[in-house]
């Protein structure tokens, strides 16, 4: 759909900086540059995309928008499914995947709410929370999966970076504020103390 293509786009222009490329975005989508040609000249005369120099694509506000609205039922969903029903992280994204399009933002915003308000265990993939602790507590140099995130719906910013339940995380320098960076992605981001509180992960095997 073309809503997949929006949201595809907006990952690659947020962690990498710069509109993306067809290649790219017929990756992350599994299909070839033709097809991925064929529907962002589709997306352009819509007034969505933009193509830029070097078969490059970029978002339009317009597109912008629409993504990022795409991009939060994605996420919300996703976290529900895997914090809530304790559905395997890829399972859920895929399910994310086909519920998105249907499902109306008034219900996004029930459930963002609700998630904000019910806090679930940590759900350890061997059924064990010992591991389990703040990003906080970990140092330098560790590599970590996300658990859950506390009150994931006061966390938009977490959502647009690709931190998720199931997302590998590495810890890359503790700053003399407690803010962390960490790698997510291919891209290094500082969080807040207050943030990396939030986020509960387990060391990486």
């Amino acid at each position: 759909m073309c809503e997949d293509y929006l949201e595809a786009i907006l990952n690659i222009v947020s962690l990498q900086n710069r509109p993306g490329r067809l290649a790219e975005i017929a990756e992350a989508l599994r299909t070839d540059t033709a097809t991925a040609d064929r529907t962002v000249a589709v997306l352009a005369g819509e007034g969505y995309v933009v193509r830029c120099p070097g078969d490059a694509v970029d978002l339009t506000e317009q597109g912008r928008i629409l993504a990022a609205k795409v991009a939060r039922k994605h996420c919300v969903l996703q976290c529900f499914l895997t914090e809530m029903l304790g559905i395997d992280t890829d399972a859920a994204s895929r399910e994310a995947c086909t519920l998105e399009h249907e499902v109306s933002d008034d219900t996004i915003d029930r459930l963002s709410s609700y998630m904000d308000q019910i806090q679930p265990a940590p759900r350890h993939r061997w059924g064990n929370v010992e591991h389990v602790r703040p990003l906080l507590d970990f140092a330098e140099g560790d590599v970590v999966e996300v658990a859950m995130i506390r009150r994931f719906g006061r966390n938009r910013r977490l959502m647009d970076l690709g931190v998720l339940p199931g997302e590998r995380l590495q810890i890359r320098r503790r700053l003399h504020n407690r803010s962390i960076v960490i790698r997510v992605k291919g891209c290094d981001i500082a969080v807040s103390p207050e943030i990396a509180a939030s986020i509960l992960v387990e060391r990486s095997p």
